[in-house]
């Protein structure tokens, strides 16, 4: 509800304060006077555009309201408009943005007529109204979608088309048979073969050399160095002062043992082969190929085939999670289209009922030969669209697209008086364009009865939709060398004499004000004592 409205600045309001209770407040006064600021003002602090000019060159306007929330908590939302430069905006006295500040007020006031803060226009918040009205409740389908959303959201995670990881891992599982079947002995195998190459390519030589050495450690004929040492060491032996040079002959001659015994195995070892040259090639051709393929080393390969195994082993762990998130992602969709056949089942068997009870409200309305429909589509019926016609036999159009500001108003107000619920302030500008008689009285009873749950402003022309508020606040130009305008409430002389300019332009008429005071004490009318308009 609203408690309390500050303006400054804005248009021809100089500065005003005014407090709100209640029920029906009614907003009146001359034409032009500046009636229709106050709901300008709203509209700035709910979130809204300034309209163009609304703030005179050079200053800047100020506009603060007091808003007491369904929960008994009360929050202060302010705006600041310069003529030049940008727009501030407050909540509760601190700093914030203009999209905080429009999020904060959602739900604190709905304005109907000329403006463009008109909740009840967009699809979302006509579907929200059917839902109202059928009492249909999107629990469920909320769920089911963000199952079907979470379990989409796994199967992205687990690396897309599980046909394409059937194939990765396919190709993993070649590549370490391609590695395995090379049976690598160890990451030194190709040095081990390099080696062994090397002496098979000089085998002959090798052994030529080899043998022709032996011969000359070991050989007997001509005698050997083996030999030519030990007679040497024989020759000495007992002379003590050559007991040293005894010594090194007698190390010499099992080094020369030594020699022999090694030179002897190295020639049993060669062998030329070409046979093996040719298996040893082959072998280093095939490693090549894998150090080529998976790293320059061999203990790279390996490496390798160790990743490809993980990498491989986590594929089939995804294809097996994956075989069993398709099955619960297939029903948990069938769940949503179940929800969604439900819903818009339910949606599209409340639409009717929901355009019998606006249909009901139009004739108090002066909107008798109006057509509204409610048109529901999309899955789960979520596109709902309000239609409407002011003409019997033309074809219902989109609210918005084809109401005026006062037909807007009225209609909106129809559909609020069909509706459970609601915002605490609803403010109703112009509502009552094109109409008077005893039709103003019938919309100066629907305007009161909204108002018994809830706050409601209306901005009047009309003395009868005056009379019915509990309150009434008037706007007055003053005439000056600059002319401004001020609002303020009236108490119960000041709303005698307002109605009475209302109704003859006269407030001090007698006849004028005996008319008011029999309007401030007349009964409410319905649409049943009304002809059709």
């Amino acid at each position: 509800m609203l408690l309390e409205l500050t303006v400054r600045g804005l248009g021809v309001i100089d500065e005003t304060t005014l407090s709100f209770g209640p029920g029906l407040t009614a907003l009146t006064g001359e034409t032009g006077a500046g009636k229709t600021l106050l709901v300008d003002a709203l509209a700035l602090v709910m979130g809204g555009r300034p309209p163009r000019g609304i703030v005179a060159d050079g200053g800047a306007a100020y506009v603060e309201a007091t808003f007491a929330r369904p929960d008994g908590t009360e929050v202060i939302l302010a705006r600041e408009i310069p003529a030049e430069g940008r727009a501030k905006a407050w909540i509760d006295g601190r700093a914030c943005s203009l999209a905080v500040l429009g999020e904060q007020a959602a739900g604190l006031c709905d304005i109907y007529g000329q403006h463009e803060h008109q909740s009840l226009l967009s699809a979302t918040a006509i579907r929200r109204a059917l839902d109202a009205f059928g009492g249909i409740d999107r629990t469920d389908l909320v769920a089911a979608r963000a199952a079907v959303r979470d379990l989409e959201a796994e199967r992205d995670a687990l690396g897309g088309d599980p046909e394409e990881l059937v194939r990765e891992c396919a190709l993993l599982d070649h590549q370490v048979g391609v590695i395995d079947a090379a049976a690598i002995q160890g990451p030194d195998e190709v040095d081990d073969l390099l080696m062994e190459a090397a002496l098979l390519g000089d085998a002959v030589r090798l052994r030529s050399v080899l043998a022709s050495g032996l011969e000359e450690l070991e050989g007997h004929e001509r005698g050997g160095a083996r030999d030519h040492v030990a007679r040497l060491r024989s020759e000495i032996l007992g002379h003590a002062a050559l007991g040293a040079a005894h010594e090194a002959l007698l190390d010499a001659e099992v080094a020369l043992e030594e020699a022999a015994s090694r030179l002897r195995e190295a020639l049993e070892s060669i062998e030329a082969d070409p046979v093996r040259a040719s298996v040893v090639d082959e072998r280093l051709k095939l490693l090549h190929e894998l150090t080529r393929m998976h790293g320059p080393t061999l203990a790279d390969v390996l490496a390798t085939r160790t990743a490809l195994v993980e990498r491989s082993a986590a594929l089939r762990s995804s294809i097996e999670r994956q075989s069993s998130l398709t099955d619960r992602l297939a029903e948990a969709t069938r769940r949503l289209r179940a929800e969604e056949e439900e819903l818009l089942s339910q949606r599209r068997d409340a639409a009717p009922r929901l355009c019998d009870g606006i249909r009901a409200h139009l004739p108090g309305l002066a909107l008798a030969r109006s057509e509204v429909d409610v048109r529901v589509d999309g899955p789960a019926g979520e596109k709902v669209e309000l239609l409407f016609s002011a003409n019997r036999g033309h074809a219902p159009q989109p609210v918005s697209a084809v109401a005026s500001g006062g037909e807007l108003a009225r209609l909106m107000l129809a559909l609020r008086l069909t509706l459970p619920g609601g915002p605490s302030c609803m403010v109703f500008d112009e509502v009552d364009a094109g109409i008077g008689g005893s039709t103003a009285l019938v919309l100066a009873s629907a305007l009161a009865e909204v108002a018994t749950d809830r706050q409601v402003l209306v901005v009047t022309h009309l003395a009868q939709v005056a009379a019915r508020a509990s309150g009434q606040v008037t706007v007055i130009k003053v005439a000056g060398e600059r002319d401004a305008a001020r609002a303020q409430a009236l108490d119960e002389e000041g709303r005698v004499g307002e109605l009475a300019r209302m109704l003859s332009g006269q407030p001090n008429s007698d006849a004028a004000r005996r008319h008011a005071r029999e309007l401030l004490g007349a009964p409410d009318l319905d649409a049943a004592q009304l002809p059709l308009v």
